[in-house]
């Protein structure tokens, strides 16, 4: 699809044509349509049938740095949702949005402390998903609050594994900081086929394709 294309997409009145507008938008980085993005998920968001789409707008604005949309993602994390792929979107553009670098994972540490399922999961993918290489200090913090993560209280049967983006990120940090907590994510994966994939990925330094 051309530029024009998806932007014509972006203004349908065909809510999949919008979902796969805003996800082309984000993949190809088509930061001429961040402001046109930002709009139509306004719109969007007045229309609760529609959180498929809402969440691909989120995830788009964020892989565009899109800041503006702070004044939107900011309530959905302070609302904290536990089961919610709209709160799992928000707060993986909140920690891309509130980063200063690829190196800075305090994003990532702030919304640890609070998040409710759908947040920790969120903020995680980004570690995972961007490749983020955070400091010595920042990576065993990181593994220090999400080693138990498969115990939060808001964990049930079917949701996936909240560890699986840090998991993915330690495929490029420091193998004798990572290696005991990969190991310890095997040994309590509980049949979470992603999380022993990209663990087992990891371990041999190997970056996936991930879900």
């Amino acid at each position: 699809m051309t530029t024009e294309e998806i932007k014509s997409k972006l203004n349908s009145t065909k809510s999949a044509d919008r979902k796969r507008a805003a996800k082309e938008i984000g993949k190809l980085k088509l930061t001429d349509l961040a402001d046109d993005l930002h709009q139509a998920y306004l719109k969007e968001t007045k229309d609760k049938r529609t959180w498929e789409t809402q969440v691909e707008m989120i995830l788009a604005l964020g892989q565009l740095d899109y800041k503006n949309a702070l004044t939107e993602i900011d309530p959905i994390i302070k609302a904290n949702n536990p089961h919610d792929m709209i709160t799992y979107a928000a707060a993986q553009t909140y920690v891309r949005l509130k980063r200063k670098s690829l190196s800075d994972a305090s994003p990532v540490l702030e919304l640890l402390q609070f998040g409710g399922l759908s947040t920790v999961s969120g903020c995680l993918n980004p570690l995972g998903y961007d490749r983020m290489q955070p400091d010595e200090r920042q990576i065993k913090e990181l593994i220090k609050l999400t080693w138990d993560l498969n115990k939060h209280k808001d964990f049930e049967r079917g949701y996936g594994d909240p560890r699986y983006g840090i998991a993915a990120a330690c495929a490029g940090w420091d193998r004798q900081i990572t290696k005991e907590f990969l190991e310890h994510c095997l040994a309590t994966a509980n049949g979470d086929t992603p999380l022993e994939y990209v663990s087992e990925n990891s371990l041999k330094g190997k970056y996936v394709k991930l879900r």
